[in-house]
C-alpha cells in the first residue's frame, strides 16, 4: 500500500554549458519519498507537462496525474522531469531539430542550425541527467530511464534514444518525421540499439496548413514498419479521433506507461 502519494513539484534553473544558456526544470514526485528508488521520465517541451497554467497553449498533458496513477495502480514509482523549451518559435526549432529540414512550413525555419540541437542533446545527457541523479534517489539503469516528446520534440526524443545508450524507452507522440524523413530513417538504422519505442498518432492530425493532412499518419506508420522490420520492440497507438494537441497526448500517456511496464499496447483502426 502506498500512503501519502500527493505530488509536489520542485523547480530548478540549470546552466547548460554547451548551449550556453540557463534552462528551467520542474521535477514532479510524491511529497514523502520514503527512500524510494524512482524510475525517471524526462519530458521535452516541459512547460506543457504538469500545469495548464504554464502550458504554451493553456493545456498541459497533466502528467503528474499519470505518474500518480502508475504509483497507486501499478506500484511503479516514476519521477517526472520536465525540461522547458527555449520559448520562441525559432528557438524551439533550433533546440529540437537534429537534421536540416527538407520542407519547412515557414521561411524562418531555414535559419535553424542543427548544432543547437546537438548541443542541447549533449547538455541533457551530460548535465541535466547527472544533476537529477545526484539530487534524487533514482535508478541509473537505462531501462528505468524514459524520454517523452511530442511533434517536433518527438524527433528529439528519438534522436536522444538512438544516439546515446542512456534511455530504455522512448515515447514519440505525433512524430513530425516527414520534415526530414529519409535523414531520420537513415540515422535510426545507422544507430540501432536495444531500445523500446512507443508511437502515438491521431488519425486527424495536422499542424501547419501547407502540409498534407495525412502526413502525420503516413509517416508514423512508416516509422512503425521501420522499427518492426529491424527487430526494434515497438507499439503503435492510433486514435481515430486524435488531433494535434496536448489533450490527446494526455489521453495516451498512460498507454506509454503501460507499454513500459506491461509491453502489451497495440491499437489500430
Amino acid at each position: 500500500m502506498i500512503i501519502g502519494m500527493q505530488s509536489m513539484v520542485e523547480y530548478y534553473k540549470l546552466y547548460l554549458p554547451k548551449s550556453k544558456r540557463e534552462i528551467k526544470i520542474e521535477v514532479s514526485g510524491p511529497r514523502n519519498k520514503n527512500n524510494i528508488v524512482f524510475d525517471t521520465m524526462y519530458f521535452l517541451d516541459g512547460q506543457n507537462a504538469f500545469h495548464d497554467s504554464h502550458a504554451a497553449f493553456g493545456r498541459s498533458i497533466r502528467a503528474t496525474k499519470k505518474l500518480s496513477f502508475a504509483a497507486k495502480e501499478l506500484n511503479k514509482r516514476i519521477l517526472g522531469i520536465a525540461i522547458y523549451n527555449s520559448g520562441s518559435n525559432l528557438g524551439r526549432i533550433n533546440e529540437y531539430t537534429p537534421f536540416k529540414i527538407d520542407n519547412p512550413a515557414e521561411k524562418e525555419w531555414l535559419l535553424h542550425d542543427v548544432k543547437n540541437c546537438h548541443n542541447f542533446c549533449d547538455d541533457l545527457i551530460f548535465t541535466i541527467i547527472p544533476f537529477i541523479e545526484k539530487h534524487y534517489n533514482v535508478s541509473k539503469d537505462k531501462n528505468h530511464r524514459f524520454i517523452y516528446g511530442s511533434s517536433l520534440a518527438a524527433i528529439t526524443a528519438l534522436y536522444l534514444g538512438f544516439k546515446y545508450d542512456v534511455f530504455g524507452y522512448i515515447g514519440s507522440f505525433s512524430t513530425a518525421s516527414f520534415l526530414f524523413e529519409e535523414k531520420l530513417h537513415n540515422f535510426l538504422l545507422d544507430n540501432k540499439k536495444n531500445i523500446n519505442v512507443f508511437l502515438y498518432i491521431g488519425k486527424n492530425e495536422k499542424s501547419d496548413d501547407i502540409y498534407d493532412d495525412t502526413l502525420y499518419l503516413k509517416s508514423s506508420k512508416k516509422l512503425y514498419n521501420l522499427f518492426k522490420n529491424n527487430n526494434i520492440n515497438t507499439r503503435l497507438v492510433i486514435d481515430v479521433n486524435g488531433i494535434h494537441n496536448e489533450e490527446y497526448w494526455d489521453k495516451h500517456l498512460l498507454d506509454f506507461i503501460n507499454f513500459i511496464y506491461n509491453n502489451d499496447i497495440f491499437y489500430t483502426y
